[in-house]
């Protein structure tokens, strides 16, 4: 079958689709995996103020490696025309609603604190629905906005919830999670 120099024409492109291969296996199944660390780089926010309203749209762009079974919080704090931060009590209303492929699958109301909202609802995994990928809020207040800064919480450990009022999330608390150094991080955009 291999007579003198003939060998080669099989052997050379035999390797090659075998490199081609591996290395088109090998990006493929790279290219799509992040850890939970890495989400925040790809993770995107999106805002649409109004008058008297603001639209909160985020959305991973992908799942992390791992295990999906924390708790994701969405601060915002809100800034009126002169430069000044509205306190709760300028806020009506607050709501969160998350989505798989479009259809509607988690809605609940956003907490109103003295420095603006904190809107809390489920990153898990269930038989036909994914939660906490991609999500809308919307959030009504008594008078003109200027400025929005949004604060995006994620987590990846099971928790009793993040304890705190502060929509900035600084240093938030986690009653039980003391002996967990690293299992959040948040993200902080202006609009």
């Amino acid at each position: 079958m291999f007579k003198g120099s003939n060998k080669w024409m099989w052997i050379i492109p035999g390797g090659l689709m075998i490199a081609l291969f591996i290395g088109g296996y090998m990006y493929v199944t790279g290219a799509d995996s992040i850890d939970h660390d890495e989400l925040q780089e790809v993770v995107e926010i999106d805002v649409q103020i109004g008058d008297t309203t603001v639209d909160v749209h985020w959305d991973w762009g992908m799942l992390p490696e791992g295990e999906l079974e924390g708790e994701e919080y969405v601060g915002i704090t809100l800034f009126n025309s002169d430069g000044e931060q509205m306190s709760g009590d300028q806020i009506d209303e607050a709501s969160v609603t998350l989505f798989q492929s479009g259809n509607e699958v988690y809605a609940r109301d956003g907490e109103i604190v003295d420095d603006g909202v904190i809107l809390s609802f489920p990153n898990r995994l269930d038989t036909y629905n994914v939660y906490g990928v991609e999500g809308h809020a919307e959030i009504s207040v008594s008078e003109e906005i200027e400025e929005v800064t949004v604060y995006y919480l994620h987590t990846w450990e099971t928790h009793a919830g993040q304890g705190g009022d502060d929509p900035t999330f600084e240093e938030p608390p986690f009653p039980g999670m003391d002996g967990f150094d690293h299992f959040y991080w948040v993200i902080e955009e202006t609009f």
